[in-house]
């Protein structure tokens, strides 16, 4: 797939390609997308002896095919901490937004041990995921899924390990930010406990916080979702690496009913 990308270079914009389109329809991205290419505008403008500490996403448009522009603005930089937005304008209009805090770093301080014990279960133990599940969007036939825990056509919590093997933009090679971003926000996706084929449901953000540094290129996923009683939920995961575990992720829910419910398979 390394011919292929999600995103090609146009000037300071970015063209989305049929590899970014998500589930819903041949012109909506995948989140994974083009959080990918929040990312990668905050990583461009990373500060030296600082370390990433969370990333809080705001979805607030959908997202189409059309030109993207990223940008980049300083919100605070204290002593300690330094706050950091991207944006992404689509025709005029702010469709999503990345808020980063860095904290400044210092190498000399190992306040207690490091848990560096990796998962039990690797990449290798992992199971394929079914071929119906493949077709769900172009983004994810890009993306290596291997199931260790759960089944993506099963409700309820799943651990997968993802790896995700297409670029973000052309001549690029996807950050660990990257992978990890692209794998957070499957988490909903992979924990879904509600009936498909009745009730569909969206994320209006993603939240991600870390410990230490993620390693590319694989990254394991294990999440839970948790239905409320007013038409909402949250979805949690754990986020690790070959190395161990390194941070969790959070999206907050809103369910919807079908107008018409599906026939047969979800």
């Amino acid at each position: 797939m390394a011919d292929q990308c999600m995103f090609v270079p146009d000037g300071d914009s970015f063209t989305p390609t049929e590899w970014a389109v998500g589930p819903w329809s041949k012109d909506l991205l995948q989140a994974s997308a083009f959080g990918g290419l929040l990312v990668r505008a905050l990583e461009t403008n990373a500060v030296p002896d600082t370390v990433l500490a969370r990333l809080a996403f705001d979805l607030w448009r959908p997202v189409t095919r059309e030109r993207l522009t990223p940008a980049v603005s300083v919100l605070r930089d204290g002593r300690k901490a330094r706050t950091v937005e991207a944006s992404l304008t689509q025709n005029g209009k702010a469709v999503a937004r990345c808020t980063a805090v860095y904290l400044k770093a210092d190498a000399s301080l190992t306040p207690a041990p490091v848990d560096r014990t990796p998962p039990s279960l690797g990449p290798d133990d992992g199971r394929p995921i079914p071929e119906v599940a493949k077709g769900w969007s172009p983004f994810f036939t890009g993306v290596d899924t291997r199931t260790v825990q759960g089944g993506l056509l099963e409700p309820g919590p799943a651990a997968c390990w993802f790896n995700l093997h297409r670029p973000l933009v052309a001549g690029e090679t996807n950050s660990a930010l990257v992978h990890t971003v692209s794998a957070a926000d499957l988490c909903s996706g992979i924990s879904a406990v509600v009936n498909l084929r009745e009730v569909t449901f969206v994320n209006a953000d993603l939240t991600i916080v870390f410990w230490r540094q993620p390693r590319a290129p694989w990254i394991l996923l294990a999440a839970e979702t948790y239905v409320g009683d007013q038409g909402t939920g949250v979805a949690r995961g754990t986020l690790s690496d070959l190395d161990g575990t390194f941070g969790g992720c959070e999206q907050t829910l809103i369910f919807e009913r079908r107008a018409q419910p599906l026939r047969g398979g979800a």
